[in-house]
């Protein structure tokens, strides 16, 4: 979550400091001309406040400008902060995205409407960003612009994403960051403070919530709403000592110092004392007075504790930086930050050196003995050495690959030289390796993935040989054919609806095998004739209920047409059917065997459930004896090859008794008689059949 803080406003920020933004032109002139004093009051110590003469202006009810469009530019996405004065949004920067520019995101801070009419308001926010835009470091917000749009004050600020330093303070509770990640937080911050004061700015509302750190860990000042101007340079900018917005002073209780309490003018070491508090703060997680203001403290005569993680050294340098008188605060933020970055105490260093000292000149001679021995050895190795070079120069291609894998400290020229002399007996090495596994009959193709791997082990010795690039394309068109043709097989058992595994002949599944064998990357794209064989012989299968056929289509299916949007209902069929055809194709192979399996009830309602819908419907809809015969004929179809008990055929005879109860009943009533008396009969020879 980022944030950027006016008091305690939180933003969410994304922009690479090296970002290009396009920005408008300043328009500070155009609102400067507004302004005049006015008063606000923030109630507690981790809010900046503001103190002014006049009276507070009128609540006034919470606003949010989402959705809306500033100066034809900026189109406010959602409200992301609130502060004692102003909101802040995501903004999307219409113009760069019209550029084709892809970061266009932006912070806009606005002028709550209650402080419109305010006019020392509207000289603090001027101010914030015209003190900002002064200041170019790598840790301070930028700000591109200020502006107006009728009654809308706004600044358009960078976009971050990251959180602000009071929500690290808090994850890191109760014992602080590590000495090493608070450091490398405060050298940004001291970095973006020394700059300001460099530039003659004192930022005098330092706090936690004032400050962001990025997810790459890059820290960045915000609001400089209420900075003070330091007068380095005496002329005709700085000799108008009026400010209209002098009544409108800001600070943080918590983190200001006792002058800036009693109202004196802010100065470089009230920033200091505020950079020590959040010094403490990081390596504690607690504020070194208990965030008892410092005019406070100082009364009750509060003292902070050391912090378990610096030396004494380093905690003598914070306490100085805390302390509240400020003529007795004489460091600066490079001085602490400078003794936070000193890892070893200097008498221990000057003892280290002393003690160095010693050692050399006590080992003087030693060494110089023992340089003597170390260059006779280094010799015997580097003969050695160009010994063994010379062996492997000499060595078969096999003994050389298992050496030359270990070659890496050789360096790179002897590890080329020996290429070059072993060229002739590695190329000839590797094309034998590639006729061995071409000549190898255990399938019906090559292994070309292995033949690959060859051929690159081969180039990454040679990457520039002619000869490895001429065997590499042989190799790519030899496979590329022998797919072509195993394709074409594919396709002609496709089309002539051979689906059936086959142990003695080539079925799909062996070329299919072949195929991934060849690229294991290889995916089956099933052409418009092959989708439409496939589904007519599910078709058939279904209308025959060929449970064989289903189960070998089933399987076919899963194998090649799963991707295929023409199959996808086709399958699904398949999905729910699959136990049921595996249970009736076991059963119908083993009907004819000595040892047959009894019948599948359950399995064989599911397989033959919309098969008997249909002829229920069928019966339904007939309204004659021709069409009840048709219908007795399908029964008569399936009653030669199902149980009599089975429950779907038993619920067909069923209806057809009352329907020829019903017909005969009709034909009674026309004196049909002969007619009515074949009906009635057959109704009772189902009946009969039924209760049998």
């Amino acid at each position: 979550m980022g944030t950027a803080a006016e008091g305690t406003e939180k933003v969410t920020i994304k922009m690479s400091d090296n970002a290009d933004k396009t920005t408008p032109p300043d328009n500070t002139a155009a609102i400067s001309k507004d302004l005049t004093a006015s008063t606000t009051v923030a109630d507690d110590n981790e809010k900046t406040r503001f103190a002014r003469p006049n009276s507070a202006p009128p609540a006034a009810p919470a606003s949010d400008l989402s959705g809306k469009t500033i100066k034809n530019r900026y189109v406010l996405e959602c409200k992301i902060g609130s502060g004692g004065m102003s909101d802040v949004y995501r903004a999307r920067d219409t113009f760069l995205a019209n550029a084709g520019v892809n970061d266009t995101q932006v912070a806009i801070k606005v002028l709550q409407p209650q402080f419109i009419s305010q006019p020392e308001a509207l000289q603090l926010l001027l101010q914030e960003a015209h003190k900002t835009q002064q200041l170019s470091h790598p840790n301070i917000v930028r700000v591109f612009d200020v502006d107006c749009d009728q009654d809308c004050y706004f600044i358009v600020m960078e976009y971050l994403d990251g959180e602000s330093l009071d929500q690290v303070i808090k994850r890191y509770k109760p014992k602080g960051l590590p000495l090493n990640a608070a450091i490398k937080l405060l050298d940004q911050l001291g970095a973006a403070l020394n700059y300001a004061h460099a530039k003659g700015i004192v930022h005098a509302d330092l706090k936690p919530a004032n400050i962001m750190v990025n997810r790459s860990g890059q820290l960045k000042v915000l609001d400089f709403g209420v900075a003070h101007t330091l007068q380095l340079n005496h002329d005709i900018y700085a000799a108008e000592q009026h400010n209209p917005a002098a009544a409108l002073s800001g600070y943080t209780p918590a983190y200001a110092s006792v002058d800036l309490l009693a109202g004196k003018t802010p100065a470089v070491t009230d920033d200091t004392f505020s950079f020590a508090c959040i010094s403490y703060e990081l390596l504690t997680s607690k504020h070194p007075f208990e965030r008892i203001p410092a005019d406070k403290a100082y009364a009750q005569q509060k003292h902070a504790a050391k912090p378990s993680h610096v030396n004494l050294l380093q905690w003598l340098a914070l306490k100085r930086a805390l302390r509240f008188d400020s003529t007795a605060r004489t460091i600066s933020i490079s001085q602490l930050l400078n003794n936070f970055n000193r890892r070893y105490w200097p008498l221990a260093t000057a003892a280290f050196a002393a003690l160095l000292g010693v050692a050399v000149l006590w080992q003087l001679y030693s060494q110089q003995q023992q340089q003597l021995l170390a260059l006779q050895q280094q010799q015997l190795q580097q003969q050695q050495q160009q010994s063994s070079y010379l062996q492997l120069a000499n060595s078969s291609a096999e003994d050389f690959l298992a050496a030359f894998a270990e070659l890496e400290q050789a360096g790179p020229l002897v590890r080329s030289g020996l290429l070059r002399l072993q060229s002739d007996k590695l190329l000839a090495y590797f094309e034998q390796q590639i006729d061995q596994v071409i000549s190898d009959r255990r399938h019906n193709y090559p292994d070309y993935p292995q033949i690959e791997q060859l051929l690159q082990q081969a180039r990454n010795l040679y990457p520039d040989s002619y000869y490895l690039s001429d065997i590499a394309a042989n190799m790519s068109r030899s496979k590329q054919t022998a797919m072509g043709v195993l394709r074409n097989q594919l396709n002609n058992l496709l089309l002539s609806q051979q689906y059936q595994q086959d142990a003695s002949n080539t079925d799909i599944y062996n070329i299919l095998d072949d195929l991934q064998r060849m690229d294991q990357h290889y995916s089956v794209v099933p052409d418009d004739e092959e989708i439409a064989a496939y589904q007519a012989a599910f078709a058939s299968a279904s209308s025959e209920h060929d449970a064989s056929a289903l189960q070998a289509l089933i399987k076919a299916g899963a194998q090649l047409f799963a991707n295929t949007e023409q199959t996808r209902d086709l399958l699904q069929r398949g999905e729910q059917l699959q136990a049921a055809v595996a249970a009736m194709a076991a059963y119908n192979d083993a009907k004819d065997t000595t040892t047959p399996l009894p019948f599948p009830h359950q399995e064989a309602a599911v397989f033959y459930q919309q098969t008997f819908e249909q002829l229920t419907q069928q019966l339904a809809a007939s309204n004659t004896a021709t069409d009840t015969d048709t219908v007795f004929e399908q029964y008569q179809h399936y009653s030669s090859r199902l149980p009599d008990d089975f429950v779907l055929l038993v619920g067909l005879k069923r209806q057809l008794a009352d329907k020829y109860l019903a017909l005969s009943g009709e034909l009674l009533r026309t004196n049909q008689v002969r007619s009515a008396e074949r009906l009635m009969r057959r109704a009772n020879t189902l009946m009969s059949s039924i209760n049998s």
